[in-house]
């Protein structure tokens, strides 16, 4: 405990004050002795010359001198043991004020300290953010004030079921140790049921005392002061001093040690809801950044808010054309009503979502107002670049849950669950317009593929027809050749078109086992052997970045079977800078780069489409005789 410079300084101030006291005392009474002095000396004399001039002048000559010495030496006596008395007196009652002074004096040096330490405590508490800065505050607390051996910090979990050692102060590593097994074996909330919460005592019997005294390697311990946490009936954890024998803290002390319980219980619950809020932003902001539906994200971001704010009840509505709709919600069903569409719960949070869409602000309420089901409420609108998405409810049966000072967290909350919903809906928007784009890929490859084969099918059948009709019959065996063969190639690109819709990266391979897999499916339907490597050194990638990459690899390899005549291809991946190359090549007849537009140049349009779509290049090199090779080189990082 620091020293205080007041309380040195006061203490000569103090000892001039008990010497001017003490002065006063003695002239004030010496003052009120003055004519009861003057009064006896006066009548003293009196009866000396009374006794002079009746009785002593009967007596012999000789004995009158005696009998005057005698006189004058009782009335001396008297009158001085009559001055002593008093004065002796006056001392005593001196002494007995200057104890009760310094007894005072002592008092209020304690009251200063214990005062100095609670202001100190308080100072402690009110600058720390931090769970555990207030756990050791809350430990130090019988140490400093009651003089405690040592000190520990136990708190429940949510069943109350189980207790963890938090923190301990001035104990052994012995004692440590003795009260981990304890708390994690037999001890819990029930031991603590007849202490009221935020109410400090003193005790010889506690299991944790008793935990300490069976050791051996315990200190000696006497009794134990408990200060259990909580609020109203709910015990969170227990404060606990050891107390060695001879210390006995008075109940002001234990008064005091009740308050400062208090004070740090509010402090722990505010910093351990800021932990939960902050968790329960960056889980927010990490829902957003996956990847999937609506009504999934909506449901997780709400799960993680209620939670994370320890709410009975909340929701997510979102606004189309000036009306509500809830998408999900938690805890505002009834047991008359499973959608909880028709309940008072529901009823409340949309007249509250349309008061913070009028004012444009923020509702909170504090108490229950009339039925309504919830004691306080809150209500943030999700807004993002200007417009509001829809709005976050969020409800408790407990008044003042939500306070002005928790606006700003709140709000950030918003802002990231209305950021989720806009990434949601343009995802949604996105992979509506990637079906729009592979259908138009779709007709145009049927269009340029299987729909020119089966056309050319027909003209060739009716032209074996009118063969057949002219007897032409020694040439049918060859034009069947051809026309088995034409009809081998639409089945392939039939299968090709097929297998395009069906690739996916959803695997738990990913992009390089869907790559592999659709390799081996080409090698064997067309025997053409194609190498890869690098699929397996890969970064992670988004999902429809690899669903691009996977489709070009594909459409490379059907250039390869169509149009190359090769003997052997290549698919290649590397990583350089920051961007990521596929590479697909062959060691076919290649083909002049500035050749008409043809079929393959349908497909390199295509690839290229998908390459610009992710901010990518695509080159292609190639020259009569020595193959073609196509590459495509995708940034990591996209803006």
């Amino acid at each position: 405990m620091p020293d205080n410079p007041d309380l040195q300084t006061s203490t000569p101030r103090s000892a001039d004050h008990e010497r001017s006291e003490r002065l006063t005392a003695i002239y004030r009474r010496v003052t009120e002795l003055r004519w009861p002095i003057v009064i006896i000396v006066v009548g003293a004399a009196a009866i000396h010359q009374a006794l002079l001039f009746t009785l002593f002048r009967f007596l012999p000559p000789g004995q009158q001198g005696w009998a005057q010495l005698a006189l004058y030496s009782l009335t001396g006596v008297t009158v001085v043991w009559i001055g002593l008395r008093q004065l002796a007196k006056a001392a005593a009652r001196q002494e007995d004020a200057e104890q009760d002074l310094h007894d005072a004096y002592g008092e209020l040096a304690l009251a200063h300290r214990q005062l100095q330490t609670i202001h100190e405590v308080g100072q402690r508490v009110t600058n720390s953010a931090d769970v555990q800065d207030l756990l050791e505050i809350a430990a130090r607390i019988p140490v400093e004030l009651l003089g405690a051996r040592g000190a520990s910090v136990v708190t429940f979990d949510a069943e109350r079921e189980h207790g963890a050692l938090e923190m301990t102060y001035g104990l052994s590593q012995a004692d440590v140790i003795t009260l981990r097994e304890e708390v994690a074996t037999r001890f819990s909330a029930q031991r603590c049921t007849n202490c009221q919460p935020l109410t400090a005592h003193v005790s010889d019997h506690c299991h944790l005392l008793e935990s300490l005294q069976g050791s051996s390697g315990a200190s000696p311990l006497d009794r134990i002061v408990c200060m259990p946490l909580g609020r109203g009936n709910e015990r969170t954890g227990v404060v606990s001093g050891y107390l060695a024998p001879g210390v006995n803290p008075s109940p002001e002390q234990i008064h005091l040690v009740s308050i400062l319980a208090t004070e740090v219980t509010t402090a722990l619950d505010s910093a351990r809801l800021r932990a939960r809020q902050m968790a329960t932003l960056y889980a927010v902001d990490r829902a957003t950044q996956e990847r999937r539906s609506l009504d999934s994200l909506l449901a997780s971001v709400l799960e993680t808010t209620v939670s994370g704010w320890s709410v009975e009840a909340g929701a997510i509505l979102l606004l189309r054309d000036d009306t509500w709709d809830i998408r999900v919600h938690r805890g505002l069903a009834d047991e008359h009503d499973a959608t909880g569409i028709g309940g008072p719960a529901f009823g409340l949070a949309l007249r509250l979502a349309d008061r913070a869409l009028r004012t444009g602000q923020p509702v909170l309420t504090q108490e229950r107002a009339g039925n309504d089901p919830f004691a306080s409420t809150a209500v943030l609108l999700l807004q993002t670049e200007g417009e509001t998405l829809g709005a976050l409810f969020l409800g408790s049966r407990e008044p003042g849950t939500f306070k002005p000072a928790q606006i700003d967290m709140m709000k950030a909350i918003a802002s990231q669950i209305a950021l989720a919903v806009r990434n949601a809906q343009l995802y949604t928007q996105l992979r509506q317009t990637a079906v729009i784009e592979e259908r138009y890929r779709l007709s145009r490859e049927m269009h340029d593929g299987v729909a020119q084969t089966l056309g050319y099918l027909g003209m060739q059948a009716e032209r074996l027809e009118r063969m057949a009709a002219r007897g032409e019959t020694d040439r049918l065996p060859a034009e069947l050749q051809d026309l088995h063969e034409v009809i081998a190639n639409a089945y392939l690109e039939v299968r090709e078109t097929i297998d395009g819709l069906r690739l996916t990266v959803d695997g738990p391979g990913g992009f390089g086992e869907a790559l592999a897999a659709h390799i081996a499916d080409f090698t064997r339907r067309t025997g053409l052997p194609v190498d890869c490597s690098g699929a397996e050194t890969l970064p992670e990638m988004p999902p429809e970045v690899a669903l691009h990459l996977l489709r070009i690899a594909q459409e490379a390899l059907t250039n390869v079977r169509r149009h190359a005549n090769a003997s052997h291809a290549w698919v290649d991946l590397a990583r350089y800078n920051g961007t990521l190359e596929l590479t697909v090549a062959d060691d076919g007849r290649g083909f002049e780069n500035d050749s008409p537009f043809d079929r393959q140049h349908v497909g390199l349009a295509s690839m290229r489409e998908r390459v610009r779509s992710l901010d990518g290049q695509l080159t292609v090199a190639s020259s009569p005789g020595q193959g073609t090779r196509v590459t495509a080189r995708v940034p990591l990082a996209r803006n």
